[in-house]
């Protein structure tokens, strides 16, 4: 995977997201390049259908920084 593109699963280990320079939670992909991120609801919404979280996207100037 592109060292742009992050998710809980990539094996980097834990990681703030700051969009716009507000640290957001709950993220589940963060594209640092193309300035995209997937943030799941709270409270947590399923997707009947695929039986998964419900996401919602948002775009700006992403920063991923490493917790360790």
């Amino acid at each position: 995977m592109a060292d742009h593109i992050h998710t809980p699963k990539d094996g980097r280990g834990r990681r703030d997201v700051y969009l716009d320079d507000v640290q957001i939670k709950r993220v589940t992909y963060a594209d640092t390049r193309r300035g995209v991120v997937r943030i799941m609801y709270d409270p947590l919404k399923l997707c009947v259908r695929r039986e998964r979280a419900r996401t919602f996207k948002r775009r700006g100037r992403v920063v991923v920084v490493s917790r360790g």
